[in-house]
């Protein structure tokens, strides 16, 4: 494992913006709706340290914001910080390619600026509804990789 969270995921912190926001469970294609509609677009600065991100203060600062705005500082910010996790390991591992499945990985705003920043490739949207696709797709291509060796 290069990276990932210390505490809470990005599609915990998505729902529990809806939740705030009484949007239904889950809540990941309204944040990203209303995202793009706010006007206000700032973000919280992610710790991130040797890949590893922290999504705890997010929650701390989007309890305390008012409703305008607060898809886009959610997903600003965890976008943010994948990004920076994602950076990082690819300096420690150049050439590694990168893959991202999962509920999270729908997330139009994710998805475009990942690609242009780190040349990610995602899973199909109809294979990006929750992370079990992404950990079936890594294991099946490790263990085709065997077959080819």
């Amino acid at each position: 494992c290069i990276g990932g969270t210390s505490d809470i995921s990005a599609g915990q912190l998505i729902d529990r913006t809806g939740k705030r926001l009484g949007l239904a469970f889950p809540a990941g294609k309204a944040v990203d709706a209303l995202s793009l509609q706010a006007e206000k677009k700032e973000s919280f600065h992610v710790k991130v340290k040797d890949s590893v991100f922290s999504f705890s203060g997010i929650e701390n600062k989007m309890n305390a914001l008012a409703e305008n705005g607060i898809c886009w500082y959610v997903l600003a910010s965890i976008i943010g910080g994948v990004e920076k996790a994602t950076r990082q390991a690819l300096e420690k591992y150049p050439g590694l390619p990168v893959l991202c499945a999962g509920g999270v990985a729908s997330n139009q705003l994710l998805r475009e600026t990942m690609i242009r920043s780190c040349g990610t490739v995602f899973a199909e949207p109809r294979f990006s509804t929750d992370n079990a696709m992404g950990v079936a797709i890594l294991t099946w291509r490790a263990h085709h990789a065997k077959d080819r060796v």
